[in-house]
């Protein structure tokens, strides 16, 4: 996988890459890369028209670039962004943060995608939202694994919910390993849903009001 040159227009001169997020988009289990481009400031040795990137994973583990299909290919300048379920619809949407340029806020319209689970750490103070956590998400033979952090990118990040792509997937298990290292116990779920998961508790069922 390479994003190192715009892949729209006929400026070829290198790319300047800002905030970069691997986040599951399209649901299929496959972690995706999202990329914000822009120029430092008028850097003639660099694109000026750099349009970002949103690379999709194949199974095969290599990518193709959809951010021109997707409707993201914006040139205003990126610096941070954030990938997250804003509608709470189980779909990832998009903002990213221009210099020069106002934000930008994309919609994720969805089309062709898998189920999802969603879940939020919950703990005592002062370490409220586990940072320094893991979850895992385990479905037949595939766990997928997601550290839970603060920040993550060039002035871009996000806390609160996290996602995971299940592909066709209905059910599955979670645990967490906590902080500290105590490693909680593979307990089941149902795909297409938000969990509440504190320490030796049960996943609760969460709705959007």
């Amino acid at each position: 996988m390479t994003a190192h040159r715009p892949y729209i227009g006929d400026n070829l001169r290198p790319s300047t890459a800002w905030h970069a997020q691997f986040e599951d988009v399209n649901n299929d289990g496959l972690a995706d890369l999202f990329v914000a481009k822009g120029n430092v400031a008028k850097m003639p040795d660099f694109a000026e028209e750099d349009p970002n990137n949103l690379l999709l994973q194949r199974p095969d583990g290599t990518f193709e670039e959809a951010g021109d299909r997707a409707g993201v290919a914006s040139t205003k300048i990126g610096r941070g962004a954030a990938l997250a379920d804003f509608n709470l619809d189980g779909l990832l949407d998009l903002v990213v943060v221009n210099r020069w340029h106002t934000a930008q806020t994309w919609r994720n319209a969805g089309g062709e995608t898998g189920r999802w689970v969603q879940v939020r750490l919950e703990q005592d103070a002062p370490n409220r939202d586990s940072l320094g956590a893991w979850i895992e998400v385990r479905c037949g033979d595939t766990v997928l694994r997601h550290e839970v952090s603060s920040g993550g990118g060039h002035a871009g990040g996000q806390s609160g919910w996290h996602h995971f792509g299940l592909g066709d997937e209905a059910k599955g298990e979670i645990r967490v390993i906590w902080p500290d290292g105590d490693e909680g116990a593979w307990q089941d779920f149902d795909a297409d849903g938000f969990y509440v998961l504190r320490r030796g508790a049960a996943p609760t069922a969460w709705t959007p009001e």
